[in-house]
């Protein structure tokens, strides 16, 4: 791939100083990638990130600094590996949107914020990002992570005995709570008179014929939900049971993974719901985690093959 890569010649310092003196600087590409960017908040923003890591472990000022002016180049070499990484995950149509929206609810849940503005004024405080800017970079980073797994994790063997014995020593980072995930369509009835609320119900029930005869929920979704929800796929956070309302919670909660409900007649339309996963609760299965373990394990083995791809 082509990269043109300015602040690895120059140096962020460099670029500064050549902007002319009347000239206001909204934002300063530092990097362009194949048609992408990175920006200098971008850099700014990984530079800070590790330095709350190193102190948070216990890092001395005097550390922070060194490895501060150390990290500079490596940081935007990483950022570019990254943003590579996501560029070739799209070429390869990968889509994460259910892993972003579980990791997301996992967050919710660990720290029992069950509001999701105030959930998204803790992710502001506590990143000092955006709460889509952060959904971004979750994204961008379960993406590479996938690009790894298919295309340079596959090359290196980790051998079943050591990925049973990890998950033996560490049975304890993997207990799950019992969770639902579900996707929605909404055909709004709101400000339709009686013959416009029968046309919906007949649109929804056409809707659950066609899912149910494989059509791509996701194209469904996108063409025919009325829902906030339609321009991330109709995926809704993670309920624990008992969060939900209980007529709804006995039509989804015991089916299986791509079971379509009926339509579901409420006060402002009718609600479809798609079960796209069950978390049961307790301790994990080895199998279910396995590729987590070998992300885990496989880090120190698999550096040179990244670098080389």
């Amino acid at each position: 791939m082509r990269i043109c890569a300015l602040a690895l010649c120059f140096g962020l310092a460099g670029l500064l100083e050549a902007a002319p003196a009347d000239t206001v600087v909204v934002e300063q590409i530092v990097a362009k990638v194949n048609g992408d960017i990175i920006t200098r908040t971008d850099m700014v923003r990984a530079r800070r990130e590790m330095e709350q890591q190193m102190r948070a472990r216990g890092a001395t000022p005097q550390q922070v600094a060194e490895a501060m002016q150390q990290s500079e180049k490596d940081t935007l070499r990483e950022r570019i590996d990254n943003l590579l990484l996501v560029q070739r995950a799209k070429e390869l149509n990968i889509n994460v949107d259910s892993e972003v929206t579980k990791y997301l609810g996992q967050i919710q849940l660990d720290n029992k914020i069950a509001d999701p503005e105030k959930f998204q004024q803790w992710i502001r405080e506590q990143t000092n990002m955006t709460f889509e800017d952060f959904k971004s970079e979750t994204k961008n980073g379960i993406l590479t992570q996938r690009v790894v797994g298919q295309e340079v994790y596959s090359k290196v063997n980790i051998p079943k005995a050591e990925i049973e014995e990890y998950y033996n020593k560490n049975k304890a980072q993997f207990m799950r709570k019992e969770r639902v995930f579900l996707r929605e369509i909404l055909v709004t009835t709101e400000g339709k008179d009686e013959i416009g609320k029968a046309a919906a119900e007949k649109k929804a029930k056409d809707l659950v014929a066609r899912a149910r005869k494989g059509e791509r929920f996701a194209d469904l979704v996108r063409d025919n939900s009325d829902a906030v929800t339609a321009k991330s796929g109709g995926y809704l956070d993670p309920y624990v049971k008992g969060e939900l309302n209980e007529n709804l919670e006995k039509l989804i909660w015991d089916k299986p993974k791509g079971t379509v409900t009926d339509p579901i007649a409420l006060p402002g339309g009718f609600l479809i719901l798609r079960v796209e996963d069950h978390q049961r609760e307790g301790q994990a299965e080895l199998t279910d985690v396995e590729n987590e373990i070998k992300e885990r394990i496989g880090m120190t083995p698999m550096q040179p093959k990244l670098r080389e791809h």
